[in-house]
């Protein structure tokens, strides 16, 4: 059974907008169940409105290569698109239903990255109004990307890491949304002050970081990292959420975790790196921890 993964942007929030390399990472832990479910049960009683709406959709109709009837004849007999992805916390729920729609209906797949991040975001633009492509592109291929440019997409090539930090996301409890956070920093970016920070402290960190990370640089990397931290606590009002900032100060003077902006930010997760799991969980308290990467432990602490 094909199975679609969440996301997770794990560098390259906001500031990816501007052209900064990003790295989008597929997150297993969600999206482990079958995706496509026929149940036995009469069909009306499993239809969800939106899924039906995104079948007679403009978006979907656009596509390239789609069996949109077929698509609209299943939904009918009763199929239905399950994923234990949850909504509203950045994941991609919408990238992987894109994914598994392409996947199932799709005649005449692409292997351009291009044309395929294309066609994925032109799908999803049904359920946000606007898409990179970059969410359902990492579902529906289960592999790290590269984006560099804006849109200049490749499959990600790490080295290993002797020792890799822990990555966790930590559950800040606070609804989110999306476009005023986006709003505002494309905002902040042209105001001559916050452009100069940007430019001079925020964006040479944030690369060094992922290079660093990509070369399975411990040290360079946990300095970058600090660095940025620092200076989304500052910078980044909106997108930390008040009761998170004390345990992000916290963990900056501890040294052994750090946190930083996940995706908008503002709301849902907030991402972090600790040198260990048990590091992580004793910085932390108050706040559930989901370690998105640890398959063989529970997913979720309730510190």
């Amino acid at each position: 059974m094909h199975r679609y993964p969440a996301k997770i942007l794990l560098f390259g929030e906001h500031v990816l907008l501007l052209g900064a390399t990003a790295l989008s990472v597929p997150a297993p832990v969600f999206g482990l169940t079958p995706a496509w479910k026929t149940p036995q049960t009469p069909p009306a009683v499993l239809f969800t409105d939106k899924l039906l709406r995104f079948a007679e959709s403009a978006e979907l109709r656009a596509a390239g290569g789609l069996d949109v009837e077929a698509f609209k004849k299943d939904l009918a007999a009763g199929l239905y698109f399950r994923s234990d992805i949850p909504t509203g916390y950045g994941l991609g729920s919408s990238g992987a239903l894109c994914a598994a729609v392409y996947d199932r209906y799709c005649r005449e797949k692409t292997t351009d990255l291009a044309v395929l991040k294309s066609e994925l975001a032109g799908m999803e633009r049904f359920f946000h109004g606007a898409s990179s492509g970059i969410d359902p592109l990492t579902s529906y291929l289960g592999q790290p990307l590269v984006i560099q440019n804006k849109n200049d997409v490749s499959i990600a090539r790490m080295v290993p890491w002797a020792e890799a930090p822990v990555v966790f996301l930590l559950d800040s409890r606070q609804p989110r949304q999306t476009a005023p956070l986006v709003k505002w920093f494309m905002e902040q970016s042209l105001l001559p002050g916050f452009s100069e920070n940007l430019n001079t402290s925020l964006l040479p960190a944030h690369e060094v970081m992922v290079r660093a990370w990509l070369e399975a640089d411990a040290s360079v990397f946990w300095d970058a990292l600090k660095q940025v931290s620092v200076f989304q606590l500052e910078q980044f009002e909106p997108m930390v959420p008040a009761p998170v900032r004390p345990v992000w100060r916290a963990c900056l003077a501890g040294g052994d975790v750090t946190l930083k902006v996940c995706g908008a930010g503002g709301g849902g997760y907030i991402l972090g790196f600790a040198r260990s799991r048990d590091a992580a969980i004793q910085a932390i308290p108050g706040f559930p921890l989901v370690f998105p990467f640890s398959m063989q432990h529970p997913r979720m602490h309730d510190g």
